[in-house]
This record gives structure tokens, C-alpha cells and sequence, in this order.
């Protein structure tokens, strides 16, 4: 209800006030009643509006009515130009309220724009106060009897009190702007009529005249615009169109010049150029503002390819912090990479102090990948990394440095080997759950202390002790370490020259039946002379499979063993075997290098036997390597059989023709009649290895062991010597 009631008291406050000064005006001629009027006009206003204009407003109200109840009560005789002096507060406040409320700012502008647009504004109003105010104050005789600093004064301000006018008739909101302007309007109506009907004296500003109505109505309203429920929304600072503002620059350049002629008729002749310098303006003005809008357009396009070209700028800059944030942290587990913690180790405040280094890797991590796939092995890998976290407030930093392998940057060494242990057994007491599956892990861990330069590599260096020893463990760095490091790279740097200049050579070792004596085949072992040293295979070998090496020892071991034993198994029919490496059998391509062999050397694929591991074996056993190498008539062999795994449960989908049982149950009488019975059910052929004693060969002729091979038979031996044997073996057999 109430702001119904505010809403609709403008209305009141209007109907009443014009009816009111208008019945005043026409049934009783004492001035007190208007003054009654006004002032309670005023003090509405003062009530509901605070803004500075509206105080402006209703203080020159004010002051108009106190002026005129001085004239009209007071005991001094009105004269021109001491009463035109005290109605100037009267105009002057209120072209002053009048600007302050009518102001429109635009937030976007420049200021030369504005000062375009101000000068054109002034100018305009300048013409119409010039054509309608200043020259009817001239001619008017009433304004004769007017001082002429007093014109000059009142010109100024009917000028100001014309702007605020216009400016509050064309604004936005417009009902109160309508009223302001209204108000405006009549004052300066009250100026004109008098000049229009060459008024005189002081008569028609004293109650009773019609320039005195006039201000009465101006001050009501002022009081309706200031009741106005959206008159507090003028005098804020807002945004609008320049085209409004286009209109009426064009309309000023346009009328401008044509005012003067217009208010003061008389010759024709002026008429011509006045339309021609109107039309000229307004043609000038139109040419500036399509040249605006061209300028408008380049400046739009160029903030559109400035703002393209922002945004691509912070695109790049994203990307770049995307990019610096991958480029130091790994993508599967979020932590550190390999990069970041070097560039950790080098930041000045780390370099020269000790620090601690903690490498850690899981045990049998590829068996969770063959198994279990890399998913279930990318989550176990996630998994790990969030259990390490755990130890992040005592770490500098936790790093993946790739595949399995972690490291923490620890800043107190004297601490370390407690938080490994910590560590060590953090990973292995519960197991890993993904999905359904219950996974059990072990680590190994190698540990380095001392300036970072050197960590890296230390810790790493003992790690591999702590593999090599078995795993599940902790190994610490010392000296001895870098010495084993730098004996494996000085037999590396050795076996590649070895590979270029023909070091390295096979020694053979018989496989004989032992019913009959007679040898039925060799296996080629791998020999590398060294300078004066004869290096051992347990020395080379590992070296050859850590740098990758082994493929080429495999593959010059293979060349070499069929180029020999092709002319061995053409003349006495005895096979050659050749230990096959886990990196060849992972090389798609091996069956391909192995037949290509047999073709460039002429052996035939019965003369030649590959044997391999058993765990080896079956990372093999689902690829189609060796049953395309068994479609050639090469056979496989299981070496060092029942060592690891479930043999006997593999053994019957496993590719394999030959089972070579190891030296470690030969002298196990119930063990090996086992697996001799096992093999002949299953038509594969037995050698029993590190044949050694008489008695050992005697009891496996008892079982009927297939072959046999060990000291007892034959040592390992040059070719030339080997080839003496088969002689002597086929003599005896026969």
C-alpha cells in the first residue's frame, strides 16, 4: 500500500498544485497563500529527495519566494533593477540543480569526443539564447529600464536554465525529466513573456502577474518531478547511444544558423544563405560522422583482433603452464618426473648440501603386466605412488623416475635408512586391491647419501645390488658399487669391440646316448677372449643382457654354431644346441633371423636345437615364434628343467620337444625316474645334465635317460677337438 501511495502522490502533488495556484491566481489577489504553497513545496522536496540537485532546486525556490514576500509584504516600494537582484538566486540555483540532475555521463568516451560534443551543445544553446533571450532583451521596452549588467546577468543564467531544460526534455526516465524540464521551461517562460509583451515595471512578477504564475508553476513542478518515484534515478552517471547524440549535433549544425533569421523576419535575402551554411553544416556533420563510422569500424576491428589475439595469447599462456607442468611431473601418477628431480638436485640450496637419495622398484612388476595386463599394472602404479605420498612431509620430493621405479630426495641422510625400511614395509604389508584382485608386492630399494651431484647414479647403482641379491631389500651405496659399476662398463666397451673384431668364439660340449657311447649332438657354449684373459660367461653374459647387447652375442653365437654344425650333422648326424635369450625371443623378427641362418649357412632345421629357460619359455609359449621355428624342424629345448615355476603343471601346453633336467636332481633317484616317466609320456626327449661320475652315468642308463652331458662325457672344447670326438665316437658306436 505504501508504495502505491508513493507511486500516484506525484500525481496529487501536481493536480493539487496547479489547481491551487491557478484558483489563487484568479479569486484572491494577497500573496500569502501562494507563498503557503511554494514553501510546502519545498519542503517535500527537501523530505524525500537528498541528491544535491534537487537541493539546488528547492533552495531557489526557496529564494524566489522569500524574495517576492519582500517585495509584495515588506515596507520597500518595488523597482526593476534591485527586484530583477533578488530573483537571480532564484534562476541561478536553479540552472544549477537543473545541470546536476540532467548530467549523462558516458562511461566509454574520450575526451576529445566530449569536448566536441560539449562545444556543439554550447554553441547551440548559445544561438537560441542569442536569437530568443539576449536580442528580445535588447529590444524589449520593459528591459530597457534594466540596468545592463543585470541583462547581461539574467542572459547567462536563462542560458543555463535553457540547457538544463533541454537536456532534462530529451534524457531518459523521462516523466521526472519531463517535469524538470517543464520547471525549467516555465521560469524561463516567465523571462519571455515578459519581453514578448513588451512588459514594464514590476507588476508582472508580483502576484497578480503572469510572469508571477509562471514561477508558480515552475515550483510545482518541481515539486512532481521530485515526488516522481524514479526521480532518484536522475543525476546518476549511465551509458547511452551516441546516435541520439548524432540527431542532435546534425539538428543544431542544421538550425543554428537559420535561428537568427527566423526570430527576427525581415529581408528575404538572408534567408538564401542562411539555408545554404545550414545545409552545408549538416552535410559537414554527416561527412565527419561517416568518417567516424569508418573510424568506428577500424577501431572495432581492431579491438577484435586485439581481443583475438588476447585470448590467444592467454591460450598460449595456459598451454605453456599446461606444458612447464607436464614437462616436470609424470602423466599417470602426477608426480615429479625424472626432469624435476634433477632440476630439484641442482637448485643452489640443494647442490651443496648432503642430502639423501632413496630409489625404490617394485619386485616382478613385468609379471603384473603379463598377467594382469598394463591397466591393472598403471593402477598398481598409482596405487604405490599414493602410498609414497604418505612419506611426502619428510621427502623434498617424490618422483617418479619411469616404469617402476620411485625416488624420494630426503634432506636428513641420518634418517634415511629408517624411513626406507618405513618405506619397504609400507609397500609390502597390504596388498594392492584392483578391482576383485588382490595383488601382493615387494620392493627393492637402493639408497645414496651425500652431495646430490653424484646421488642419482649411486642410488641407482644400489638398487641394482639390492636386485641382484634377490630383492625385497635395502642396498646402501659404497665404493664398491662404483668399482663393480665400472668393471661392467669397461666388459661392455669390451664386448662391442669383441662383436666388431672377432673375440668372441664357441667352445662345444658333447651330448652322448648313454647306452651306445656315441654322440648325438653338442651344445655351443660362448667364449670371449679378452686381450691375454679368457673372460667367463657368468662374468659377460649378465653384462651383455643389462645393455642389450645379448641379441648380438645371440646372434653371433647362432651364426657361428650352424655354420660348424652344418657339416657336422651332414657327416655324422650330430645336432648343435644354442642358448636362446629372453631379448630374441621378444624380437618379432627372430624367427625370421633364425631361418635366414639356416638358409645362409646350409644347415638343416633337424641339425639345429634352441634351447631356453623354462621361465623364459613361457613368457614365449602364446607367441607364434617358436611354433613357426618348430614348422622348420628346429626343436626346443627346456633348460635346467624343474628350477622354477610349476614345470610339471606348464609342461603339457608348453612348445618344447626336449627336456634337459638339471644338475641338481641327477643324484635324486626317485626325482629323476619322475621326470623321466613324466617325459616319455608326453614323447619328449631327456638329457640329464652335469653328468659327472660313472655311477652317475651308470644309474641313468639303469632309468633310460635319453642322453646324457657333463664332464664325465666331455669338457667343453675347440671345434677341431670336438670334431677328434665324433670320430672316435662313431669308431666305437660302430
Amino acid at each position: 500500500m505504501r508504495n502505491r501511495s508513493s507511486s500516484v502522490a506525484w500525481w496529487y502533488a501536481l493536480a493539487i498544485g496547479v489547481l491551487a495556484v491557478t484558483a489563487t491566481q484568479l479569486f484572491a489577489a494577497g500573496g500569502p497563500i501562494f507563498f503557503v504553497i511554494q514553501l510546502a513545496g519545498v519542503a517535500l522536496v527537501l523530505r524525500r529527495r537528498s541528491h544535491p540537485g534537487w537541493r539546488l532546486l528547492a533552495a531557489g525556490h526557496a529564494a524566489g519566494v522569500l524574495a517576492i514576500a519582500f517585495w509584495t509584504l515588506g515596507p520597500v516600494t518595488p523597482s526593476n533593477t534591485p527586484q530583477g537582484l533578488t530573483l537571480v538566486p532564484l534562476y541561478a540555483l536553479a540552472a544549477a540543480g537543473m545541470v546536476l540532475l540532467t548530467r549523462r555521463r558516458r562511461r566509454i568516451a574520450s575526451p576529445a569526443e566530449l569536448g566536441v560534443e560539449a562545444g556543439a551543445v554550447v554553441l547551440g544553446l548559445a544561438m537560441l539564447a542569442w536569437s530568443f533571450v539576449v536580442l528580445p532583451y535588447l529590444g524589449a521596452p520593459g528591459y530597457q529600464q534594466v540596468s545592463t549588467a543585470l541583462a547581461a546577468l539574467y542572459a547567462l543564467v536563462d542560458l543555463a536554465v535553457l540547457g538544463g531544460a533541454l537536456r532534462a526534455l530529451t534524457g531518459p526516465w523521462r516523466t521526472p525529466a519531463r517535469l524538470l524540464g517543464g520547471s525549467g521551461a516555465a521560469l524561463l517562460a516567465a523571462h519571455l513573456l515578459y519581453a514578448a509583451t513588451d512588459g514594464a515595471g514590476t507588476e508582472p512578477f508580483l502576484p497578480g502577474g503572469s510572469s508571477f504564475l509562471l514561477i508558480q508553476y515552475a515550483g510545482v513542478l518541481l515539486t512532481a518531478a521530485a515526488l516522481h518515484p524514479a526521480a532518484d534515478r536522475l543525476g546518476v552517471t549511465e551509458q547511452h547511444s551516441g546516435r541520439n547524440n548524432l540527431a542532435a549535433i546534425v539538428a543544431t549544425a542544421i538550425v543554428g544558423p537559420l535561428l537568427p533569421v527566423v526570430s527576427r523576419p525581415g529581408d528575404p535575402v538572408r534567408y538564401v544563405p542562411a539555408v545554404l551554411t545550414a545545409a552545408l553544416c549538416g552535410l559537414l556533420v554527416l561527412r565527419i560522422w561517416l568518417l567516424a563510422r569508418v573510424a568506428q569500424r577500424h577501431a572495432r576491428d581492431a579491438d577484435e583482433r586485439a581481443a583475438a589475439l588476447r585470448t590467444a595469447v592467454d591460450e598460449q599462456a595456459a598451454l605453456q603452464r599446461r606444458l612447464a607442468y607436464r614437462a616436470g611431473h609424470d602423466a599417470l601418477t602426477g608426480l615429479a618426473n625424472r626432469e624435476l628431480l634433477l632440476e630439484q638436485m641442482a637448485l643452489p640450496s640443494v647442490r651443496d648440501r648432503p642430502h639423501a637419495l632413496l630409489l625404490c622398484s617394485l619386485d616382478g612388476f613385468k609379471e603384473v603386466n603379463d598377467t594382469y595386463g598394463h591397466q591393472v599394472g598403471d593402477e598398481v602404479l598409482r596405487q604405490l605412488a599414493g602410498r609414497l605420498l604418505l612419506f611426502a612431509p619428510e621427502a623434498l620430493l617424490v618422483a617418479r623416475l619411469g616404469g617402476d621405479e620411485f625416488g624420494l630426495l630426503l634432506t636428513d641422510p641420518d634418517q634415511a635408512v629408517a624411513l626406507a625400511g618405513r618405506v619397504l614395509e609400507t609397500v609390502a604389508a597390504v596388498p594392492v586391491l584392483v578391482g576383485e584382485r588382490r595383488i601382493h608386492l615387494t620392493a627393492s630399494a637402493g639408497l645414496a647419501d651425500g652431495v646430490p651431484k653424484n646421488l642419482l647414479g649411486d642410488a641407482d647403482l644400489a638398487l641394482r645390488a639390492a636386485k641382484q641379491a634377490g630383492g625385497a631389500r635395502l642396498a646402501r651405496f659404497d665404493d664398491s658399487l662404483r668399482a663393480q659399476q665400472s668393471e661392467r662398463a669397461r666388459i661392455a666397451a669390451g664386448l662391442r669391440q669383441g662383436l666388431a673384431d672377432g673375440s668372441l668364439f664357441l667352445d662345444y660340449q658333447p651330448v652322448v646316448d648313454p647306452a651306445t657311447g656315441r654322440m648325438t649332438g653338442v651344445e655351443a657354449l660362448m667364449r670371449w677372449r679378452r686381450g691375454d684373459e679368457l673372460v667367463p660367461p657368468v662374468v659377460f653374459i649378465p653384462v651383455a643382457e643389462q645393455t642389450g647387447l645379448i641379441g648380438q652375442v645371440g646372434l653371433v653365437a647362432l651364426r657361428l654354431a650352424c655354420a660348424r654344425g652344418a657339416d657336422w650333422y651332414r657327416r655324422h648326424g650330430v645336432y648343435v644346441t644354442v642358448n636362446v635369450s629372453t631379448h630374441q625371443l621378444r624380437d618379432p623378427d627372430f624367427a625370421d633371423t633364425v631361418l635366414g641362418v639356416l638358409a645362409e649357412t646350409g644347415m638343416p632345421g633337424a641339425g639345429l636345437v634352441l634351447e631356453i629357460t623354462e621361465s623364459v619359455l613361457i613368457d614365449a609359449a602364446d607367441t607364434p615364434v617358436l611354433g613357426t621355428l618348430r614348422e622348420h624342424g628346429i626343436r626346443i629345448a627346456i633348460d635346467d628343467f624343474g628350477t622354477g615355476y610349476s614345470s610339471l603343471a606348464y609342461l603339457r601346453r608348453l612348445p618344447v620337444d626336449i627336456l634337459k633336467i638339471d644338475r641338481s636332481f641327477i643324484d635324486d633317484v626317485s626325482f629323476t625316474r619322475a621326470i623321466l616317466e613324466l617325459a616319455r609320456s608326453q614323447d619328449l626327449v631327456t638329457v640329464a645334465e652335469g653328468v659327472e661320475t660313472a655311477s652317475q652315468a651308470a644309474q641313468l642308463r639303469d632309468l633310460r635317460c635319453d642322453l646324457v652331458q657333463g664332464y664325465h662325457f666331455g669338457r667343453p672344447g675347440r671345434p677341431e677337438t670336438i670334431e677328434s670326438l665324433m670320430r672316435e665316437s662313431s669308431a666305437t658306436a660302430a
